[in-house]
């Protein structure tokens, strides 16, 4: 059972939670999200927002000289893409 209360510190609202018997904790209003966890020396806990990507998209993501050369690539007339229709 994860409980949660309303703390008021320093004009800062915050929210207690405790975590379960499984160390889960709810995080009210963020459901189906992915985090970092890290934990900093002095016991505080970070959550920072995360997206999975493949390591191909990252390395895409940070070239913008490869994403020069396949904007180039894919609109030249000599590729062609087959494509099927389905039939209905």
């Amino acid at each position: 059972m994860c409980v949660m209360r309303s703390i008021v510190e320093d004009g800062m609202a915050m929210i207690l939670v405790e975590t379960d018997s499984r160390s889960r904790v709810v995080l009210p209003g963020h459901s189906n999200e992915r985090f970092v966890l890290q934990e900093q020396e002095d016991g505080s806990i970070l959550l920072q927002p995360a997206v999975v990507v493949t390591q191909a998209q990252a390395e895409y993501d940070a070239d913008p000289e490869l994403q020069s050369l396949l904007m180039r690539a894919s609109r030249s007339p000599t590729i062609r893409r087959a494509r099927n229709r389905r039939e209905g």
